[in-house]
């Protein structure tokens, strides 16, 4: 391969992304914007406000011969070679920087291919059992309105173990998604992708790149300080601003991947939570209304109303909760985060846009010609077009997907309070007979209240049963359906990873293959 710089090679890393072609009248215009900024100007704000490299302008005694290199007149001296070898070393670690957040997206919290069919089918099984234990009694009690000393104990038994075990279903299926979900962080983990190895990974690696722009600045100085290099240095100066944008949107990709990854399972297990919480209260309940017909004790009935009251409680309350913890987590996450990523609040996409615009303006003023940067690109345009592109459709991603969970979640939270509402409602009709003197004896005033309360009890619970199954069949479907949209698209979630990662390995070899 012809020997080329790698300040060029990242111009084009960032001139070649689809959309952000400048029109040709501002081409003067960047190009005078670049030719006015010194050196110095170019370095301040690569670190912020504040000189951070010594200003030594000495080295008198490098080789001073000229080498036409790139069409810039430079000194092929160990102090240019050196910045060559830094460039290409900070971009070969912000790819390895890239490539450990994209893997921690994969690894950590993995979901299973057929997470959401499994866990969906046992809801279903549950709320199937549920649906045909109200059925049961609704026909049983019903029948004996008027008369209910005849009501058929037998029938009206199966009518709350049926229930209670799908209860105990549900349940489990909770449970066992709770601890597939620790197990996948604990296998992530192995492989060095908790949150904990995760924040220190990144914390080291940033500190890398960071000592190596640091010590590329300082030669940037020196070089800067000799005439006959000075456009050199100046391009160095303003591709030292860009690479630091790309470390910068690259610690902000994974604060995305890091902090979206803790938001999904502490929701999830705290729902799971709530999920066992709920059933395991409702199948109690079931199981002291069960008792109160065995043992002909309808006081039993008022301790089963109270935790159906519950459970229906833990429905309503479920996705609140999970939602308001997963966001106090983030929160903490995110503290937790900073002394590792050590983002600057008002780091944008727009600020590597505008460094970029600064670059080629840099690059005309240098004398790098026009058409060896479109045969530089018409070469390689499949490989340069990845990197704020690539940033550009993740942010957006997310900000769609954000749009989404939101109205997911007001869904769930609308559905919870429904089912959840009804079950509270069952609960209280449960306590009335249960709990009052003159309902929980003997007698006939005392049965047929006990058996119309009983009765309405069941029947409300009916088209609550009937829109969670259909509900939960409802998302199970489309979310199939999206999925299997998105992959005929090339825009699933992991296939759009591997591409990226496959790309970063392209873009690595071609880092390495550059003459220096």
């Amino acid at each position: 391969m012809r020997k080329s710089s790698l300040s060029a090679f990242l111009a084009l890393l960032i001139f070649s992304q689809p959309g952000l072609a400048q029109p040709q009248a501002s081409t003067s215009r960047k190009s005078a914007i670049a030719d006015r900024l010194s050196v110095d100007d170019l370095l301040s704000t690569s670190f912020g406000p504040g000189p951070l490299i010594s200003q030594n302008q000495g080295d008198n005694d490098q080789d001073k011969t000229p080498l036409l290199r790139q069409e810039i007149s430079v000194s092929d001296t160990v102090m240019e070679r050196k910045i060559d070898e830094l460039t290409r070393e900070i971009l070969l670690k912000e790819f390895d920087l890239e490539r450990y957040g994209i893997r921690y997206n994969m690894e950590y919290g993995k979901q299973g291919r057929w997470k959401g069919w499994r866990y969906g089918f046992w809801g279903e099984a549950n709320l199937g059992l549920g649906l045909a234990g109200g059925i049961i009694s609704v026909d049983n009690r019903g029948r004996k309105l008027r008369d209910a000393s005849h009501v058929n104990v037998h029938t009206q038994e199966s009518a709350n173990y049926i229930p209670m075990i799908g209860n105990i279903i549900g349940a489990g299926a909770a449970g066992t998604e709770f601890g597939i979900n620790s197990w996948n962080c604990y296998k992530a983990s192995r492989k060095g992708y908790s949150p904990r190895k995760a924040r220190k990974h990144v914390k080291e690696k940033r500190e890398e790149i960071e000592k190596l722009l640091e010590q590329r600045a300082k030669l940037i100085v020196d070089e800067g300080g000799r005439p006959e290099l000075e456009a050199r240095a100046k391009l160095d100066a303003a591709e030292q601003r860009v690479l630091k944008d790309l470390l910068t949107q690259t610690l902000q990709q994974f604060e995305r991947f890091y902090l979206g990854k803790t938001n999904l399972l502490a929701f999830q297990q705290m729902q799971y939570l709530f999920d066992i919480s709920k059933n395991v209260t409702s199948a109690v309940g079931y199981e002291y209304a069960y008792l109160s017909l065995a043992r002909k004790h309808r006081i039993e009935n008022g301790r089963a109303g109270v935790l159906f009251a519950v459970s229906g409680g833990l429905y309503m309350a479920g996705p609140v909760l999970s939602r308001l913890f997963a966001k106090m987590l983030v929160n903490r996450e995110r503290n937790l985060l900073k002394p590792s990523t050590q983002i600057a609040e008002n780091a944008t996409l727009e600020q590597l846009k505008a460094d970029r615009n600064l670059l080629e303006g840099a690059c005309k003023v240098a004398g790098c010609p026009k058409e060896k940067i479109e045969d530089f690109l018409d070469r390689s345009a499949s490989i340069y077009a990845l990197g704020e592109k690539n940033f550009e459709d993740e942010i957006a991603r997310g900000k769609k997907a954000l749009d989404k969970s939101k109205l997911v979640a007001t869904q769930n939270i609308a559905a919870g309070a429904f089912v959840g509402g009804t079950k509270v409602a069952s609960g209280i009709l449960f306590m009335i007979p249960g709990f009052n003197a003159r309902f929980n004896t003997s007698g006939h005033r005392a049965d047929r209240a006990t058996n119309s309360n009983l009765f309405t009890s069941s029947l409300i619970s009916l088209p609550a049963s009937t829109f969670a199954i259909i509900d939960t069949l409802r998302i199970n479907i489309q979310g199939e359906v999206t999925r299997q949209k998105l992959k005929k698209q090339g825009l699933y979630p992991d296939q759009l990873a591997q591409k990226r990662l496959d790309d970063l390995d392209r873009l690595e070899k071609m880092v390495k293959e550059i003459g220096l």
